[in-house]
């Protein structure tokens, strides 16, 4: 189930980065990052330049903590791999990955950090080469422990399962700034879609024979079940464990190698997100690199200690789905009158919807209801309840919900103000071609920001071609370009 999770999060990031090929057309219902920011290379990015920077910097700050968390994830992973093989302290293996990718990424940069990615499919086949000569050789299922485990049995969190994980992925794995910069870095759509259809099939084979080591350990007796000292995570190196002390070295070099291949992805995401997106462009980059420096303590003092990373991630899952909602909205174009507040409104909203849901189903007990926020029961709930799958409901349609009451409620107030005034109602709306130009005034100005805030380098040339390879449109339009063409300023009026 995890495997389909996975699968669904490549596709939908997919499909918010490239589903605008017709976007010009006015019935079009949605348009793509990269057609909307297509100077841009981070999703916060396309917040801010859709929201204004206010919103884009709040944004760009929970992609940070976000990302920390998968940094913490990567180095408590390495760090239970080297202890269950080696007995080595995890901090140890901590530190050493954390200080040597911060330096090759310091100097190389995202170059670094893709010419890493192409070593992970390479160690990843090795793995599960290893892995299986483990399980061909040294492992004895026991049908006795098939049938007391009940993994085969069917059950209702089984069926939660299908669409909280999904869910749960698709709206946490928005917030890995990695996924955005190689959307953005892709030269066209159509190599876009190539890398994703070549990479969905084997990525499925790998998180489904990764994924399986977890019932054959405990059917082998490996594994006891899930624990609040052990979720299982590690089953997949107690299968590697039973291997010579050779094999294990080997393993262990490798896992440290992917692991590093997987940090500096974040580390390279991290300075990118921090430069760019929440101080703007506005200091040196070396600072930001210290800053970094300065993430990879806590990421290294809390992946030793002993934090349950499924519950962290839970929460962090469920926090993902109340805020990003409302700014999925700012694609699809009839909506374009939504801005930042209602954004905010509608990430907040999501949460109240969460703790209104949690309230009733809890029958009026408000502090369990509140306490449903941090899913204080984990994903593993088990027997009739319902909690987790309500909240992970609750949380985007509560955000979406919440977003389009607030313009609604702006709409009204304004209408009535107008109306108290004597004066005709109006709602401005500007029009331009992003391919074309991009003019000071198209910057966000309103309710969230004034003109010239932001990041000075937001819109400031691009070459549209590389985006939109079928038009056959010559794209030479730059920034300060005030031809006439696209710029339709419209004047929407009610009595």
């Amino acid at each position: 189930m995890h495997t389909t999770s996975v699968i669904h999060v490549l596709l939908a990031i997919l499909w918010l980065s490239t589903n605008c090929r017709y976007s010009r057309r006015r019935n079009s219902w949605t348009y793509g990052m990269r057609k909307l920011c297509p100077d841009g290379f981070t999703m916060a990015q396309y917040v801010r330049v859709r929201f204004g920077w206010p919103v884009g910097v709040l944004i760009a700050v929970v992609f940070v903590a976000f990302m920390l968390c998968f940094m913490l994830v990567e180095l408590n992973t390495y760090g239970s791999v080297v202890s269950t093989l080696g007995g080595v302290n995890p901090t140890i293996a901590a530190l050493i990955v954390a200080i040597i990718t911060t330096i090759y990424t310091a100097y190389g940069g995202f170059q670094a950090s893709l010419w890493t990615d192409n070593v992970q499919s390479i160690i990843i086949l090795i793995f599960i080469t290893i892995g299986g000569a483990a399980i061909g050789t040294r492992i004895e299922l026991d049908q006795q422990r098939i049938d007391d485990s009940g993994l085969l049995k069917a059950h209702s969190l089984g069926g939660q399962l299908f669409f909280i994980l999904p869910a749960a992925l698709i709206f946490s794995q928005m917030f890995n700034q990695g996924f955005w910069q190689r959307a953005f870095a892709s030269k066209t759509n159509k190599t876009l879609y190539l890398s994703v259809a070549l990479a969905t099939l084997p990525l499925f084979a790998i998180c489904f024979l990764v994924g399986i080591t977890g019932p054959l350990a405990q059917w082998a007796g490996l594994f006891d079940g899930i624990t609040p000292e052990d979720d299982g995570s590690s089953n997949f190196f107690y299968i590697i464990a039973t291997l010579p002390n050779w094999v294990q070295g080997i393993v262990l070099v490798l896992a440290g190698a992917l692991t590093s291949s997987a940090y500096d992805t974040f580390q390279s995401a991290q300075i990118s997100t921090i430069e760019n997106d929440v101080l703007l462009g506005r200091v040196n980059l070396w600072w930001c690199r210290l800053i970094l420096v300065a993430l990879n303590v806590p990421a290294v003092v809390l992946a030793v200690k002993n934090v349950d990373i499924l519950q962290v991630f839970l929460i962090a899952d469920l926090g993902a789905a109340a805020v990003l909602p409302g700014t999925l909205l700012g694609l699809i174009p009839q909506l374009w009158w939504l801005n930042g507040l209602d954004v905010f409104i509608g990430a907040c909203g999501g949460f109240f919807t969460v703790f209104i849901a949690g309230t009733i189903y809890y029958h009026g007990d408000a502090k369990a209801g509140g306490d449903l926020i941090i899913l204080p029961q984990g994903l593993y709930v088990g027997g009739d309840d319902y909690s987790v799958l309500m909240a992970f409901f609750a949380a985007p349609l509560g955000s979406v919900g919440w977003s389009l009451a607030s313009g609604g409620a702006r709409f009204g107030a304004q209408w009535l103000f107008a109306r108290v005034q004597g004066r005709e109602f109006s709602l401005h709306r500007v029009d331009f071609d992003t391919t074309n130009y991009a003019l000071p005034q198209d910057r966000p100005a309103d309710l969230h920001g004034v003109h010239g805030s932001g990041n000075p380098r937001d819109r400031a040339g691009f070459e549209a071609d590389l985006y939109e390879p079928e038009t056959g449109h010559d794209a030479k339009g730059t920034a300060g370009n005030t031809s006439d063409a696209g710029d339709d300023r419209k004047s929407v009026s009610a009595a």
